[in-house]
This record gives C-alpha cells, sequence and structure tokens, in this order.
C-alpha cells in the first residue's frame, strides 16, 4: 500500500514534469535564445526567487546543516561574506553585464567573455577554455547535486540509494530537456517555495522538541567537544585564521557561479534587478543561517549520527506526519533539482555554443535547440553515473566546484566590466589560471584550500593585463544604462 509520504512526494514530481511540458508544448521554441533564457523575458520575482533556489542546492539541506551539525557557528563567517558578495552583485555587476550581455548577444557566462574580446584567436581559446571548465566544475556540482537526491530519497522515502539516484536524474533531465530555462525557472518558483517554508518550519519543531529557545541554548553550549553557538568553533591563534580565511574565500566564489550570472541576462530590464536584490538577498541570509541552526539543534537531539549531512532528513521523518513529511521532503528535494537543471541548462548552452561556433557554424536555430537538448540528456545521465561512484561529501565535491566557477569565471568578468586596462589576454589567463589554481590548490596544499586560489588568480590577471595593455586585444565596451521610460516593467 502507497503511504501518505510516497503519495504527496510522488504527486510532486509529476507536478514537476507537467511544467516542463507546459512550456513544451505551448512555447514555440525556435531561437536558442528563447531556450536557454526564456528570450530575456523573466520578472523580478522569477529572477530572484530562481537566483536563491538555484544555488540552494543539496548544499542548504545536506552540507550546510552537516556544518551546523560538526562547527556550530562557526560556518557565519562563510555566510556573511557571501551576502557581502550577494550585495555586490547585484548592486554594481548585474546592471553592467545585463547590459553588455544583450549587446554581445551572448546566452552564459562562458559565451560572454569569450564574444567580449575583439580577437578571434583569444577568443577561441578562451571558449575552449571555459568549456572545460564547464565540464569539470559543473559536473561535479551536478553529481553532487544527484548524490544529494539520492541520500534525501533513500533517507526520506526509503528507495534504494541507487534507485533514487536513477529517478531523480531522469526527472530533472525530463522537465529541463522539455522545457528548457523557462521550466527551469518556473520549477524554481515553486520548489523556491516549498525550500523556505522548510527552513522556517522545521527549526522550529526541532528546537521545541529540544525544550525551548533557552534549553536549547543551555544544552548546545554543554555538548562535549563541540563550541556549537560560538563563531570561532573552538579554534584559536593560526588554526582560526586559517579556518576563517578558508570560509571567507569560500565565500568568493558567489561571484562567479555561471547559472546565477544567467539570471542577469534573462531579466526582461536592468531596471527591476535592484528590486530582485532585495528579495534575493532577503532570501539568501535565510538560507544562508537557518540551516546551521538546523544542525546545531539536530547535534543536541541526536548527539552521533553515521553521516551529519543526512540529520535534515532525520529530522524530517520524526517529526512530521507521512503527509507533510512527504511535502518536507519534496521541499528538499525541491533544493537539490533547482540547482541541478541551472546547472545543466548551463553546461548545455556553453556546449551547444561551441558546437556552434567550432563544428557547426551553419546549423539552424531549430537543429541548436535539438542539440541543446541532446547535451541536457547526456549531461544527465553523466550526474548519474558519478553520482553512483561518490567521489566525496556533498561538502566536499560542491567546495571544490563553487571556488572553481567562481574564481575562473567571476574575477575575469568583474575585472572586465570596470577595469579600462583589462585585455583579452588577461582575460584569457585569468580563465585559465581559475581552472588550474583551483585544481592544484585542492590537490598540492588541501589544508590551505580555498584561500591560495584568489590571489594567484588575481595576481596573474593583474600582471598579464599590463604588460599587455598597449598591445593586447581589446575588450567590448559596457553600453550606457537605458532610461527608466526604456524599461518594459
Amino acid at each position: 500500500m502507497v503511504s501518505g509520504l510516497e503519495l504527496t512526494f510522488g504527486a510532486y514530481l509529476l507536478v514537476l514534469l507537467v511544467i516542463g511540458m507546459y512550456f513544451f508544448f505551448t512555447s514555440e521554441t525556435k531561437q536558442l535564445s528563447e531556450y536557454l533564457l526564456a528570450d530575456r523575458d523573466i520578472g523580478t520575482w522569477p529572477m530572484a526567487i530562481s537566483d536563491v533556489a538555484s544555488v540552494a542546492s543539496g548544499w542548504t539541506f545536506f552540507a550546510w546543516v552537516g556544518v551546523g551539525f560538526t562547527t556550530g557557528l562557526n560556518g557565519l563567517w562563510f555566510s556573511i561574506t557571501m551576502l557581502f558578495v550577494v550585495i555586490f552583485m547585484y548592486r554594481y555587476v548585474g546592471s553592467r553585464f545585463r547590459r553588455q550581455s544583450e549587446s554581445l548577444g551572448s546566452i552564459t557566462i562562458a559565451d560572454h567573455l569569450s564574444l567580449a574580446v575583439r580577437d578571434d584567436r583569444i577568443s577561441f581559446w578562451i571558449r575552449i577554455t571555459t568549456t572545460v571548465a564547464i565540464l569539470v566544475f559543473m559536473g561535479a556540482y551536478i553529481g553532487a547535486q544527484i548524490i544529494a537526491v539520492g541520500e534525501a530519497m533513500d533517507t526520506g522515502v526509503g528507495i534504494e540509494y541507487v534507485v533514487a539516484v536513477l529517478l531523480g536524474g531522469v526527472i530533472v533531465g525530463s522537465y529541463t530537456v522539455l522545457g528548457g530555462f523557462n521550466a527551469s525557472v518556473w520549477t524554481d518558483v515553486v520548489q523556491g517555495t516549498l525550500i523556505f517554508a522548510a527552513l522556517l518550519i522545521l527549526p522550529v519543531l526541532m528546537i521545541m522538541e529540544i525544550g525551548g529557545w533557552s534549553v536549547f541554548v543551555s544544552e548546545a553550549a554543554a555538548v562535549e567537544d563541540a563550541a556549537l553557538l560560538d563563531v570561532d568553533g573552538g579554534l584559536a591563534g593560526q588554526a582560526l585564521l586559517i579556518g576563517v580565511l578558508a570560509w571567507v574565500t569560500f565565500a568568493f566564489g558567489a561571484a562567479g557561479q555561471p547559472h546565477s550570472l544567467m539570471r542577469f541576462q534573462a531579466i526582461r530590464s536592468e531596471q527591476l534587478i535592484s528590486g530582485a536584490g532585495v528579495i534575493a538577498v532577503t532570501l539568501q541570509a535565510l538560507r544562508l543561517t537557518i540551516p546551521l541552526f538546523i544542525g546545531a539543534a539536530g547535534k543536541v537531539l541526536y548527539e552521533s549520527v553515521a553521516d551529519p549531512e543526512s540529520v535534515a532528513m532525520m529530522a524530517i521523518a520524526d517529526f512530521f506526519p507521512p503527509i507533510i513529511a512527504g511535502l518536507l521532503l519534496a521541499a528538499v528535494i525541491s533544493a537539490i533539482l533547482s540547482t541541478s537543471d541551472s546547472m545543466l541548462i548551463v553546461a548545455s548552452s556553453d556546449l551547444t555554443r561551441l558546437y556552434e561556433e567550432v563544428i557547426n557554424p551553419n546549423a539552424s536555430q531549430q537543429t541548436l535547440v535539438l542539440v541543446g537538448r541532446g547535451i541536457v540528456a547526456v549531461l544527465a545521465a553523466t550526474g548519474i553515473v558519478l553520482a553512483y561512484l561518490r567521489p566525496g561529501t556533498i561538502f566536499e565535491i560542491i567546495e571544490f566546484a563553487f571556488v572553481g566557477l567562481g574564481a575562473t569565471f567571476g574575477l575575469p568578468l568583474i575585472f572586465m566590466l570596470f577595469w579600462n586596462r583589462m585585455t583579452g589576454e588577461a582575460v584569457l589567463a585569468g580563465v585559465f589560471t581559475g581552472l588550474m589554481s583551483s585544481i592544484g590548490n585542492l590537490y598540492l596544499l588541501p589544508e590551505y584550500f580555498p584561500i591560495l586560489v584568489w590571489p594567484i588568480s588575481i595576481l596573474v590577471i593583474v600582471v598579464v593585463a599590463v604588460i599587455t595593455d598597449k598591445q593586447g586585444s581589446q575588450i567590448a565596451t559596457v553600453p550606457e544604462p537605458q532610461s527608466r521610460a526604456q524599461a518594459d516593467d
């Protein structure tokens, strides 16, 4: 007999597929930009909610809860830094990036960096290097999300891990193939709503189970070998300094997440970005802090568990009746799928652009849309295989991918938008160094990861830009802001 939890969860997955089918049958998708950017016609609320949901991922309910369980509020160093990065992106980067993207006709950040350089040879190598980076970092990121899907279904519904991985990969691949960016954004809106409902409800019930806030504080302070409510995490001296630097430099990665930057490219008008920013920053503040309290409360309730990243799943199963648990489990799966679909769209976009530019320059738009859909299916299958192999914890995989994407794409973009001495050679050097320094720092000096990635990448960009300032290839200028009368609200 089907339980209430399984029925609710199954109905939710069906809704996601229906959304994908709706956009497949009702949208006459003839242009690649329509499939990959929803024809640049996304409004304020969908953009903001989709942006936050797309980076919520398995990180929020698994990795970040696990951090709260093991180190408590020490993770706030990351949370606060990332909030400042998000504010910077919405306040200063978003509008300039949106204007330049529309002027160049770029549909992803990798596409943008290539098109902005006025030298075909340099542009070609930027496209090749960024595509490799997308495959390395996005491949790891997608695999981590499907691992999280498998763990959520295994712990919450009781579906065997391998079957759960296959089911999760097929679901997200299917609705993304069918509906493209439109389906990605609107499933993110549905998923984002559930994500924040779960974030607000779950810690309240857990702390009530403990006996209220004051009891929680006293018991958390009494947990042996854990400084759950101390931002220093029980560290001091050099260990504290390295720990704080690791959290802060980890958070810098938020400046270059391709699936988040894509929302700036897809929003209807740059005039809407500031309003979307207020919404996004508020939601990010909740997403970055509440899971730490869920983890800390889990430490008090469960004391020791085999996998700290599964604490939220255990709490949902313990504290809710089956039907409500099904909805909250759907919220957790939402956090994961919302990132997975966005990453599939970005990776598909860049590989499709590479196909168009290098393999088949004369391909029709209909052919490119079909190629894009095929690539999504292949990438989803690849993610399933990576999830089956499980090369590391969700936290470890996402940290590597998050930092790598930020250094590879975020730094060159920011320099390009704000420094008039930037050259095409410096963009290529920045992309290559971001890719290699992320891999090198992790495998050669893992105890200092990701602290070394940023100074190395910044130094290389600045030195190459200064050396090639007079003779280097030119960068496209950023168009002037449009007037409010031109904005279509």
